[in-house]
């Protein structure tokens, strides 16, 4: 079993006195994902990077800061590497005004690494850790308590190894630190206002994100207050098709099934670009199978992909709109559309070839050959005779033809 590596950095710090400039209203985690084979890739390109830009010192995004020109050039560079990005954004101010868990920085620290590793053990039975030991020491620290102490492999064959590294000797985590502060220009309300208006941060970052995870869940719900220009958008099919996927992913996440796995992270995937109106898009199907390889699953076949994955989740209940460019959850009346008559174009040529061939087996075996009246296709046969009950009842020159009763 393949190796995957886990390389940790956060940006922002405990303190929650927002009267001082110094406390930042958000508090981030960011995972660089590596499969072992890249390893020895990665390390190479990050010290060419290192040499090219930092004249060989250790990348950090506070040296940067807000020179966005350099940014952009070493994200360029850096997103070009095989990695992955797994994200936890905090909104702080939310966490002061409905939890419990700011009083205390051990205990918040705590909380953070259990929503950092459940992801993480979730997706990854063979996982190795790396954070950095720089600084306070404090959440790596604490993130190394936490996980040796709530470590339980889910099978037989899982593994896990956890290190607190100097992040000067180890480029995976150097990485970290960068994705980290810039995910703090794209979410900081004070930061994101020295953007200049031609650069993206979020649109540079998506092929890279398998995950944004947001904490509290009140700071997503922000979402449905606009609408992106579109005088189509539908604030309860947003908020529905929003609430059933979450509650599915909230109920499904532990789950050992790996199919549920498949579905709980087509759901994220799904989720992550629904929470962003600019990247409120239609999901190809093959974008959504390679995101589930880059997360370490399996391969699975389209149609397997469409029957086990998707189907078995609008099986339970879940809203999800599709259309010959892909899939995604619904914000629109137009989106909801998009999918009843995706099934339509589907389904009512079926039916009706399906009428076509058993006219003509009952015409040709003069009546002996009637599939249709079996106990195992009741159902298709209340659906056909309803289909030509209306078309009979449409067709116009039917009615005046009619024959008047003797």
């Amino acid at each position: 079993m393949e190796r995957t590596y886990a390389f940790i950095d956060e940006c922002g710090g405990y303190g929650f006195d927002f009267s001082k400039q110094s406390t930042s209203n958000l508090f981030i985690v960011a995972a660089i994902i590596v499969k072992e084979a890249n390893l020895a890739q990665l390390e190479t390109e990050v010290d060419l990077i290192r040499k090219q830009e930092f004249n060989g010192s250790e990348i950090k995004s506070n040296g940067i800061k807000g020179k966005h020109t350099r940014r952009v050039r070493v994200l360029n560079k850096v997103l070009k590497l095989p990695f992955n990005i797994l994200t936890l954004i905090v909104d702080k101010r939310e966490v002061l005004a409905e939890h419990g868990i700011y009083r205390n920085k051990k205990y918040f620290y705590e909380f953070i690494n259990n929503l950092v590793y459940k992801e993480l053990r979730g997706a990854y039975p063979s996982l190795h850790i790396v954070t950095d030991e720089v600084g306070e020491h404090e959440f790596a620290s604490v993130f190394s308590k936490y996980v040796k102490s709530h470590r339980k492999p889910i099978n037989l064959f899982d593994m896990e190894d956890f290190d607190i590294v100097d992040s000067k000797s180890t480029n995976g985590v150097q990485l970290a630190d960068l994705i980290a502060g810039t995910l703090s220009y794209i979410y900081d309300d004070h930061k994101k206002k020295t953007i200049p208006t031609d650069i993206d941060y979020l649109r540079m970052l998506e092929k890279k994100l398998l995950l944004i995870k947001f904490f509290p869940k009140s700071y997503d719900e922000k979402l449905f207050e606009h609408s992106e220009g579109d005088n189509n958008y539908n604030k309860n099919i947003a908020l529905l098709s929003y609430r059933k996927a979450e509650q599915y992913v909230t109920e499904h996440t532990m789950s050992s099934d790996e199919d549920i796995q498949r579905q709980v992270f087509t759901l994220k995937y799904l989720l992550f670009r629904f929470k962003y109106n600019n990247l409120r898009r239609y999901i190809s199907t093959k974008e959504l199978i390679n995101a589930l390889l880059r997360a370490n699953y399996s391969r699975i076949s389209e149609q397997a992909f469409r029957s086990r994955v998707i189907g078995t989740l609008r099986d339970r209940g879940v809203i999800i709109s599709s259309s010959p460019r892909g899939y995604k959850l619904p914000s629109t009346e137009k989106e909801i559309i998009d999918y009843y008559q995706h099934v339509s174009g589907v389904v009512l040529p079926m039916l009706h070839r399906l009428n076509l061939c058993d006219e003509t087996l009952r015409l040709g075996t003069n009546g002996d050959f009637n599939i249709l009246c079996g106990e195992n296709f009741k159902g298709l046969s209340v659906i056909i005779d309803a289909m030509k009950k209306e078309i009979h009842n449409n067709n116009p020159s039917l009615q005046n033809n009619k024959q008047p009763a003797i």
